[in-house]
C-alpha cells in the first residue's frame, strides 16, 4: 500500500478544505509513494508516541493535532520539534495530520463525542460556509451534510449539571472533570472538542443549558455561570482522545491487509 492512496482515502472522508484557516493538516512528513504495512495512531507526535511507533516499525503515524503547526526556521536537536522531526526523517516515518478539518466534518469529532454520550445531534455550533468536495456518504455520492466546529445537541433525559458531569467523566475515563454549575437543569447542551475558548457567543445565541468542552479557565467559567449556563470543562485532551481508537478502527475497516495499532490513553498531567 502507498502513501499517498492512505492520504488520498482520509482527504475524501475530511476534507482539507474544511479545516479553519490558521490550520495546518495533511501529509506533514513522509514520502508520498513510500510503502506503508502498518500505522500509529494517536492525538500528538510526542517524543513517546514518535519512538513507540519507530520501535513497532510503522511506517505512517496519523494524528489530530498536526506535528507541525507554524513555521519551522530551524531544524536541529536544539528544540523538541527539531528532535522530533530529525527523528521521523531519519527513521523515514511519516506523519499525517487531520485537526479541524476532522472536527468539522459530519463523521469527525463532534459525531464520535455525541454518539459516546448518547446524544441526538441537532447543528453545528459554528457552520463553516464550506464548499470544497465533500465527505462521501455510503452509497458513494456526495453528501450535503453541515460542516462546523464544535455542536448542538439534545440529551435523551433532563440531568442536573451535576449528573451530565458524572457522565463525562465515566465515559472517556477521565481521572477529573471541572464543573461550573449555573443551576439549571441540563437538557441541551453545546459542545466543542478540545479548545472552546472564544465560543461564548455561539453559546449564548444556542440556547444550550451547559456548555462542554476543554481548555476553558477561571473567567470562562463565571462568564459562562453569569450567563446562566453550567460549564463543564473536561479538558482538550479528555475528550479527543478516542480518536486514536476511531481511526484506528476505520484505518483497519479501510485497509484490513495493514497494521493498524491505536496510541493507548496517555493524560499529559496528573491530579494529585
Amino acid at each position: 500500500m502507498r502513501l499517498r492512496e492512505i492520504t488520498e482515502r482520509l482527504e475524501r472522508l475530511f476534507p482539507r478544505d474544511a479545516a479553519c484557516d490558521w490550520d495546518n493538516p495533511g501529509l506533514l512528513v513522509g514520502h508520498l509513494d513510500a510503502e506503508v504495512h502498518s500505522i500509529y495512531v494517536a492525538l500528538d507526535a510526542t517524543e513517546e508516541v514518535i519512538e513507540e511507533a519507530v520501535s513497532r516499525g510503522c511506517e505512517l503515524i496519523v494524528t489530530h493535532h498536526p506535528v507541525i503547526f507554524r513555521g519551522v526556521r530551524e531544524l536541529s536537536d536544539a528544540s523538541p520539534l527539531g528532535r522530533k522531526l530529525l527523528r521521523l526523517a531519519e527513521s523515514r516515518t511519516a506523519v499525517f495530520s487531520m485537526h479541524t478539518n476532522y472536527d468539522a466534518s459530519p463523521s469527525g469529532m463532534g459525531q464520535l463525542v455525541s454518539r459516546m454520550l448518547g446524544l441526538r445531534m441537532l447543528a453545528p455550533l459554528e457552520e463553516i460556509p464550506f464548499r470544497g468536495q465533500r465527505r462521501e456518504t455510503e452509497e458513494g455520492a456526495e453528501g450535503g451534510e453541515r460542516y462546523g466546529i464544535g455542536f448542538l445537541a439534545e440529551l435523551p433525559d433532563i440531568l442536573s449539571p451535576e449528573s451530565f458531569s458524572l457522565l463525562v467523566k465515566r465515559v472517556f475515563r477521565l481521572p477529573a472533570v471541572e464543573l461550573y454549575d449555573a443551576g439549571r437543569p441540563v437538557k441541551r447542551i453545546a459542545c466543542c472538542p478540545g479548545s472552546g475558548r472564544g465560543q461564548l457567543a455561539n453559546v449564548l445565541r444556542s440556547g444550550a443549558e451547559l456548555f462542554l468542552s476543554g481548555d476553558l479557565g477561571h473567567h470562562d467559567g463565571l462568564d459562562f455561570v453569569e450567563a446562566g449556563i453550567s460549564l463543564v470543562n473536561a479538558g482538550h485532551y479528555g475528550l479527543e482522545h478516542p480518536f486514536s481508537e476511531e481511526l484506528a478502527g476505520l484505518l483497519s475497516a479501510e485497509y484490513p491487509e495493514l497494521s493498524v495499532t491505536a496510541d493507548p490513553i496517555r493524560f499529559p498531567a496528573r491530579f494529585l
